[in-house]
């Protein structure tokens, strides 16, 4: 069987490295697709040479895209849009909260779902679940003509603002979701690691700030990442920081819910940049 080492380029000055058994590989229409296994971290996903989510670790961030917000909103969450998320973990996490009624999954490249559904399929929801609808599509597009006030609860599981994903941190996208969201309705999108990748979080802050009245961050310790994620989180009306029903997982709770809208001082001084 072959093994050999796999470094993760994170800057020009520091890599991950993974000794790993390769899996599966295909250049797709939008990036090149790698899945390796690794005896620590088990089997893992990799999107133009960046490592998407791990088998041991990845719960902690789809608990985190999925349960705080649907915990800040008013009532639970009915109607679900997923923008991304094409190996499934988001859905997973969707299907416990029983009062979702319908969830419209839209995913762009065909091949990562594919990829996942062979090789990472216990990380998946269940798609045969009537609630889920999955489409290959482009979300972006289909905010900028979908009808206004359609959804509770908009989840945008994307990768960082490079190839595909760059339309998924622009001002307009950001005025489109918000269209489409009800008037006590929220959305989120993972913004990068601030610790390598200091330029996403300010970005995408500031431009969720001019279609949301209320944009908050959030952190998630995914030890895969290398240092802590962000998140951001926009509302029409109310700060999300305090849950209001109590769902639990792996790594979610409501007191990690509160915590994670506490924010180290240094995220802070990136925002006024």
């Amino acid at each position: 069987m072959t093994r050999y080492w796999w470094f993760e380029k994170i800057t020009p000055h520091y890599s991950h490295g993974y000794n790993v058994i390769p899996i599966y590989e295909k250049r797709t229409p939008y990036q090149h697709l790698l899945i390796y296994k690794n005896e620590l971290w088990g089997r893992f996903l990799v999107l133009d040479g960046i490592t998407q989510f791990t088998e041991k670790d990845e719960f902690i961030y789809h608990e985190t895209i999925v349960f705080c917000p649907a915990a800040s909103l008013e009532t639970p969450p009915e109607k679900v849009l997923v923008i991304g998320g094409g190996d499934g973990g988001v859905i997973r996490e969707l299907q416990k909260i029983s009062e979702i009624k319908s969830i419209l999954q839209l995913e762009i490249d065909q091949e990562v779902f594919k990829a996942c559904q062979k090789y990472l399929r216990e990380i998946a929801g269940d798609y045969s679940d009537p609630r889920v609808e999955f489409r290959i599509a482009d979300g972006a597009k289909f905010v900028a003509e979908a009808p206004a006030e359609t959804y509770d609860l908009v989840i945008v599981d994307c990768t960082d603002p490079i190839g595909p994903a760059v339309v998924l941190y622009t001002e307009e996208f950001y005025k489109n979701i918000a269209r489409v969201l009800k008037p006590k309705g929220c959305f989120i999108q993972q913004a990068s690691i601030p610790r390598f990748f200091p330029e996403t979080l300010p970005m995408a802050y500031h431009r969720a700030q001019k279609a949301f009245p209320v944009v908050e961050i959030l952190r998630a310790p995914v030890p895969c990442y290398g240092d802590e994620i962000a998140f951001i989180l926009g509302s029409k009306t109310d700060s999300a920081c305090k849950p209001r029903r109590s769902y639990h997982g792996k790594f979610y709770n409501p007191a990690v819910h509160q915590a994670s809208f506490a924010i180290p001082s240094w995220w802070q001084d990136l925002l006024k940049q």
